[in-house]
């Protein structure tokens, strides 16, 4: 092959070469910045918005709290917060009896409900007493704490008589209704 370039036409063709491939590389980091902030750009703009309602927020609860009220009018408002408690009151949805005892057929298997009973305590809360029989201590134990994890009910009082037989126990339980 017969070489027709002479040497410093070639080191110059090789600079040129290197020169636009740099451009090229150049170029396609920086096609490549512009479009990482074309696509990020949305999110920071909602970012601003959402902070400056969170500043608009702060600011319109700082004036609430610096903002002294009269007792007068601080008494007027405590009265219509009561007035408006009272109004929802009647909206708070109470459980029918059907509805509490589909809350004790989630039982473990080793547990038999034989009685329920409703009453009323003191205090006006509802109380249930369930009595009935477990296989065991662990199935009671177990049946207690899934009652307790229940919403419906404020408190479940489980004796520690109940766990005087290590089977075949017959309990006693108390549930106040929340």
């Amino acid at each position: 092959m017969l070489n027709l370039l002479p040497q410093k036409q070639k080191i110059l063709l090789q600079k040129e070469y290197s020169g636009r491939r740099m451009i090229v590389w150049l170029g396609s980091i920086a096609l490549a910045l512009v479009i990482s902030l074309i696509l990020l750009s949305p999110s920071y703009f909602l970012t601003r918005i959402r902070a400056e309602e969170a500043r608009g927020e702060l600011e319109s609860a700082k004036r609430a709290l610096d903002a002294e009220l009269p007792p007068k009018e601080m008494l007027a408002e405590f009265q219509a917060a009561v007035r408006n408690a009272e109004a929802l009151k009647p909206l708070t949805k109470s459980l029918s009896v059907y509805e509490l005892v589909k809350l004790f057929e989630a039982r473990p298997k080793t547990i038999r409900i034989t009685g329920i009973s409703f009453s009323e305590q003191a205090e006006g809360r509802p109380t249930i007493v369930v009595n009935g029989r477990a296989e065991n201590r662990d199935g009671l134990t177990a049946f207690g704490r899934a009652l307790e994890e229940r919403v419906e009910f404020a408190t479940v009082n489980l004796p520690v008589s109940n766990f005087v037989k290590e089977k075949d126990i017959d309990f006693s339980m108390t549930v106040v209704l929340k």
